[in-house]
């Protein structure tokens, strides 16, 4: 399979890098685990033209596979590459800047690249790592937490403070420790008694994709469209914040 179609590279298409980067861990734990289909890696060859390597094996720090244009066997750093894709019976997963430039195209444009592409493009699936080290995850880790029914889990993903001072910030109100610190138990306290009172939200087989809405100082508006196994979906807006420890700590929720 090749694609060499010209992409814009604009701030869409860099957080679409930053998708492909932050999920090849996914990538690699299915080739590690040689999954059947078909697989595929993007990279930059010494002419400079990013190029797919197909049917990849990983040898130490390394990917050995195919040029889709021409068959040649080729090694190249894992570390150079900017994309991947695997065919999940006939769906793509990931193949992040395929999906950027498919955007940019008209319904007409885009209809013809499905039928040369041959493969089902959907929203997909992203897989972020469930910790605290992307916006993305550290959501995925609290809804995993919330899915155990993990109290103390759904709580060590947030930061009540940083919420409680956004709170005051948005309303203009005068924010001193005290009206803050109120503010922050408050909040503590209604999370609690909500998931006490009532039944913890689930998120387990559902699938997630993610778009950056808005970013300011250490925060991140994240929006998470949450799709089930019916093909209903919801979306959740949530505001995240990289604390001064360096982990990512959920805020909000944007109605």
């Amino acid at each position: 399979m090749n694609n060499s179609a010209k992409i814009e590279e604009d701030n869409i298409y860099q957080y679409n890098l930053y998708k492909a980067k932050n999920t090849l861990w996914y990538f690699n734990d299915l080739i590690i685990t040689e999954v059947s289909g078909y697989n595929s890696v993007k990279f930059k060859n010494n002419e400079d033209v990013y190029v797919w390597l197909e049917n990849v094996k990983i040898e130490g720090n390394y990917y050995l596979g195919n040029l889709a244009e021409n068959g040649i066997s080729q090694k190249i750093m894992i570390d150079n590459v900017i994309d991947w894709m695997i065919i999940e019976d006939g769906r793509l997963i990931g193949g992040y800047t395929i999906r950027h430039y498919r955007n940019t195209l008209d319904d007409e444009a885009k209809l013809n690249f499905d039928i040369d592409f041959g493969v089902k493009i959907d929203d997909g699936n992203d897989f972020f790592k469930p910790d605290s080290s992307t916006p993305e995850g550290v959501i995925i880790k609290i809804e995993n937490f919330y899915s155990d029914e993990n109290l103390q889990g759904v709580i060590s993903c947030k930061d009540f403070e940083m919420e409680a001072k956004n709170l005051l910030e948005e309303r203009g109100a005068i924010i001193t420790e005290e009206i803050k610190n109120k503010i922050k138990e408050a909040l503590k306290s209604s999370l609690v008694e909500t998931l006490q009172s009532n039944e913890f939200p689930n998120f387990e087989n559902i699938e997630r994709c993610f778009t950056l809405l808005e970013e300011k100082q250490d925060q991140r508006l994240i929006e998470e469209k949450v799709i089930y196994q019916n093909g209903n979906f919801t979306f959740n807006k949530l505001w995240v914040w990289r604390s001064n420890e360096g982990e990512w700590k959920v805020l909000n929720l944007v109605e």
